[in-house]
């Protein structure tokens, strides 16, 4: 806490940070932030503190309890501050002698009198270079005003100055004048009684120059009713730069809203292709898999052609053995060993044995 820093804004400092902390994860219990609340009081308020600390248990003092407590004594501290001060004279700037205050004025004065005598060197420099005319024209002719234009009359002696010096003089008498008194105004009546007022006047005043030609020759060249005017003409201006400023204020407070809506947006959108981008991936490792199914669907079925061949081929085999083996056994069944028909049957002739080249042996009978 600041010297200079009221206890309802260094609550809110306060409440500030801790909400910042817990905002990033940080959180304090409520005898912790009491602790701390009375540790970052300044030293005038050590007494209260241990007050505090010997007569209530921190533990269970609430936050508001403590923040109201505090309150109160900043009050009571500020009125006992306000009544010392007015029995005490303050007296900010002490005055010495009158001998050195008229060497003061002396020196100002002394300043002045150099500064006008600096102003009159450049004015003429000044006025010889706006203002070049020849010498013997100016015999001939009649003097002409500067400030109205009008013949008759030089700048000194119009009447527009004349007014316009005036309103000056009122403007600078309440501007420069500066009075600062301090009085001990928390004497009692009779102490007021039995002695002399003590009363300590410092005055900071404006040395008031002689209305002369080089003061109205170093103002500048317009009217009141100019000034009024271009006063109102620039009051009118800034009235139209207020409103500017708030329309202005306004859409950039729109424009922030809207940014904020589009970037909320933006960020569905995101999550949004990010899904989509994942899903993607999924699918595209889906039809590579297919792909490679197809691939060997298809080897597949061509191997199962060349085997539907291959068995068509063998069944072909096949009906020949089982063809040539049921005539064997025909045969076999009539012609054989402990056969009765062999007595009617005639002799064999010839038994031809050969060795075919299917690599089975074929029985041929010749009556």
């Amino acid at each position: 806490m600041h010297n200079d820093e009221c206890i309802s804004d260094m609550f809110t400092r306060f409440t500030t940070i801790t909400n910042s902390l817990k905002n990033l994860g940080k959180s304090y219990s409520n005898q912790e932030l009491v602790r701390k609340i009375l540790r970052c009081l300044p030293k005038s308020w050590t007494p209260k503190v241990t007050a505090i600390e010997e007569a209530k248990d921190l533990s269970t003092l609430p936050l508001e309890q403590l923040l109201g407590s505090l309150m109160t004594h900043e009050t009571t501290m500020k009125n006992h501050e306000n009544v010392e001060v007015k029995k005490k004279k303050s007296i900010a700037l002490k005055t010495s002698k009158e001998d050195s205050e008229s060497d003061e004025d002396g020196d100002v004065a002394l300043i002045t009198s150099q500064f006008k005598k600096f102003l009159k060197s450049q004015k003429g420099k000044k006025a010889l270079k706006k203002f070049p005319h020849n010498v013997e024209s100016s015999k001939k002719e009649e003097p002409t005003c500067y400030e109205c234009k009008n013949p008759g009359h030089f700048k000194n002696e119009c009447p527009n100055i004349k007014k316009k010096e005036k309103f000056i003089k009122e403007h600078s008498k309440k501007k420069n004048a500066m009075v600062a008194t301090w009085d001990d105004s928390d004497l009692s009546s009779s102490e007021e009684s039995g002695s002399d007022e003590k009363v300590v006047n410092f005055a900071l005043m404006a040395l008031e120059e002689d209305t002369s030609e080089d003061e109205s020759e170093n103002e500048v060249n317009f009217t009141f009713d100019e000034l009024q005017n271009a006063y109102e003409n620039l009051f009118n201006e800034y009235e139209n730069v207020c409103l500017k400023n708030k329309s202005l204020k306004k859409n950039a407070i729109s424009m922030s809203r809207e940014l904020e809506t589009l970037k909320n947006e933006n960020s569905k959108y995101i999550n949004e292709i990010d899904s989509l981008q994942s899903k993607n991936s999924f699918y595209v490792n889906e039809i590579d898999i297919l792909n490679v199914s197809s691939k060997l669907s298809n080897d597949f079925m061509e191997e199962n052609e060349k085997l539907k061949i291959e068995i068509d081929a063998l069944k072909k085999t096949f009906s020949t053995f089982s063809n040539s083996s049921a005539k064997l056994d025909n045969h076999l069944d009539k012609a054989g060993l402990g056969f009765e028909e062999m007595k009617n049957v005639k002799h064999f002739k010839k038994i031809l044995l050969r060795k075919m080249s299917l690599n089975f042996v074929a029985i041929i009978v010749v009556e």
